[in-house]
């Protein structure tokens, strides 16, 4: 699929998404042929219901149907990020302050800490390129560029 496929898909899923007052998370079409899956992630506060994500698909379907974009059979799935969301950007570290998190990052090529560190811990803070985890032994600050993978962690109280 192209990117020019993908750009539209995104442009339709964004416009039913403000439509429904719901926030288009991501846009994902892997497969080929009549396997093809179109995976669209919505969210919302303070939760995305079954009802959204049933009221997404319906209307999506029904503007896909419509523009042609897709050729061939798909399946769509609509869903939420989860629980235990990835966190992508600067903006989800903000938004999710004082959540529990996972961050894995590149580890120093200096001195003899050269395999990627690994820090659970709250979202202290974040500063113009960087973000504070706080755990049990205390404060890591990781610069944005060094992360190569974040999500939330599921608290249960």
């Amino acid at each position: 699929m192209g990117m020019e496929i993908m750009r539209q898909l995104e442009a339709i899923a964004n416009e039913v998404a403000m439509q429904r007052s719901v926030e288009l998370y991501s846009v994902e079409l892997k497969g080929q042929g009549a396997r093809k899956i179109l995976r669209v992630t919505i969210d919302k506060e303070p939760a995305v219901g079954i009802a959204d994500c049933a009221g997404m698909s319906r209307d999506l379907s029904a503007r896909l149907d419509v523009e042609g974009i897709i050729k061939g059979g798909y399946t769509l799935e609509v869903t939420s990020p989860g629980i235990d969301r990835p966190l992508r950007n600067r903006a989800d570290f903000i938004k999710y302050t004082g959540k529990l998190a996972k961050v894995v990052a590149k580890g120093s090529t200096t001195l003899a800490a050269v395999k990627d560190l690994c820090v659970i811990g709250r979202i202290a803070a974040v500063t113009g390129e960087a973000v504070s985890i706080e755990d049990k032994t205390g404060t890591v600050e990781i610069k944005f560029p060094d992360i190569i993978r974040a999500k939330l962690e599921i608290e249960i109280k």
